[in-house]
Parts: structure tokens; sequence; C-alpha cells
């Protein structure tokens, strides 16, 4: 068996010594690894799911204030996501982290 440690999320992972790449789902107890930000675009399929945008017309507006006196004078309000990405443009999904195995040296 192989011994590698994940580059994101430091696990240690054990692997057959014939295997040439392996996929990881990040798994520590740390959610801002775990996680990776995805940007929203209309109509969405991969391995987390599927889903919808509703709101592709403000897709890329960045302050929640768009448009009002606030926003114009200056103001900036946004949510954020743990890895600070803002929630209206961004999704959150599990990352998978891909190692090319070479000797036990990670790419």
């Amino acid at each position: 068996m192989t011994q590698i440690i994940c580059p994101r999320c430091n696990e240690r992972i054990i692997v057959d010594p014939n295997c040439s790449d392996y996929e990881h789902e990040c798994n520590s107890k740390n959610t801002t690894l775990n996680n990776e930000d995805v940007v929203k675009t209309g109509d969405w399929s991969d391995y987390t799911g599927s889903g919808t945008e509703k709101n592709v017309m403000l897709q890329g507006s960045e302050n929640k204030l768009f448009g009002s006196r606030a926003a114009i004078q200056g103001e900036d309000v946004e949510d954020l996501t743990k890895r600070g990405k803002r929630k209206s443009t961004h999704r959150t999904r599990q990352h998978i982290q891909y190692i090319n195995i070479d000797g036990c040296k990670l790419d």
C-alpha cells in the first residue's frame, strides 16, 4: 500500500501501489477546505446534482443595493461564502481533489 497526503486538506490517503492517479473527496473537519465555490451560470448539472439559477438578470450584480441611492453613494453590501466569493454569483459544492501519483510524488 502507498500512503500519500492530500495537498488541499492534509488528510492521509492509502492507495494501491499500482494506482497512477486518485480522486480524493476532501473530508477534513474544516468546511472551508472541504468545499469549493463555483460560478452560477443558469442551468447546471454535475456530480452534486442539478439546479437552476432563478435570478439570471442580477447574476453579475456585485452589490445587494444595486440601483438604489445607497449604491450610487458608494455603499456596498454583499453576502460572502466562507472562501470570500459572493453568494449572489457563486454556489458551493463538495471539492474533489485530483492527485496524480508518480512514484509517491504529487503533481
